[in-house]
């Protein structure tokens, strides 16, 4: 780890919003080294909304980052496209640091079942209401975990697509037992399942929803 983080000084002044709550650290080429040196030098106690897309962070990274003070102020976290998988996931999820967050991005990454399940049993998310998690690897457990979920009680706006979820996973949607706050549900471009997707179309659950979408069915857009 470098001892000059006179460029991070410098990326703060470009993309530190004037009433200093927005920072955008987006498309930096952030990787796991810097994102340690960030964890250890960086709090910014004012800011409320992070911007680390579009970079090169992976779990470790990740890992670091939610175990340090710079995030404890977020109310919104964007990490989408980035390499993030499971372990970075689950460090996440399991962070005291996360406890303001409303809204998380982790869309195009790397992220399977434990991710998902840590995120579904997270006592930290517990004021999350969006969570984007389309284009990961997620499959039925995870989604079932999801589906079932008591922790995130209230999250309003959950989008699944272009996942791996199948039959088992619609199935536990479309009865929801959990997310009881839950007002958006996308289910596009997973596993082409016409009994599962039948079962999401007759879901009172799903039609009572202000938006809901699936690869066939559209309901109130």
């Amino acid at each position: 780890m470098s001892d000059d983080i006179s460029y991070i000084r410098k990326w703060i002044k470009r993309g530190l919003s004037k009433d200093k709550k927005t920072l955008d650290f987006s498309n930096k080429g952030i990787s796991n080294e810097v994102a340690e040196e960030l964890a250890e030098n960086v709090a910014l106690p004012d800011i409320e909304i992070l911007y680390l897309h579009t970079n090169k962070l992976k779990d470790i990274g990740l890992e670091e980052l939610a175990g340090s003070e710079f995030f404890e102020p977020l109310k919104e976290l964007w990490l989408y496209e980035n390499k993030i998988g499971d372990e970075g996931t689950v460090a996440l999820a399991e962070s005291d640091n996360v406890l303001q967050l409303r809204y998380l991005s982790l869309y195009t990454n790397k992220i399977g079942d434990a991710g998902a399940v840590a995120l579904a049993n997270s006592k930290s998310l517990k004021n999350l209401e969006t969570l984007d998690l389309s284009f990961n690897r997620i499959g039925d457990e995870g989604a079932i975990a999801l589906a079932n979920s008591t922790c995130l009680k209230n999250l309003k706006a959950l989008h699944l697509d272009a996942n791996r979820i199948g039959f088992p996973g619609m199935q536990a949607f479309a009865e929801l037992s959990g997310l009881k706050s839950l007002e958006t549900l996308k289910l596009t471009y997973n596993l082409i399942d016409p009994p599962g997707l039948e079962l999401l179309d007759r879901s009172k659950r799903m039609q009572g929803l202000n938006e809901f979408k699936t690869d066939i069915f559209k309901a109130n857009d």
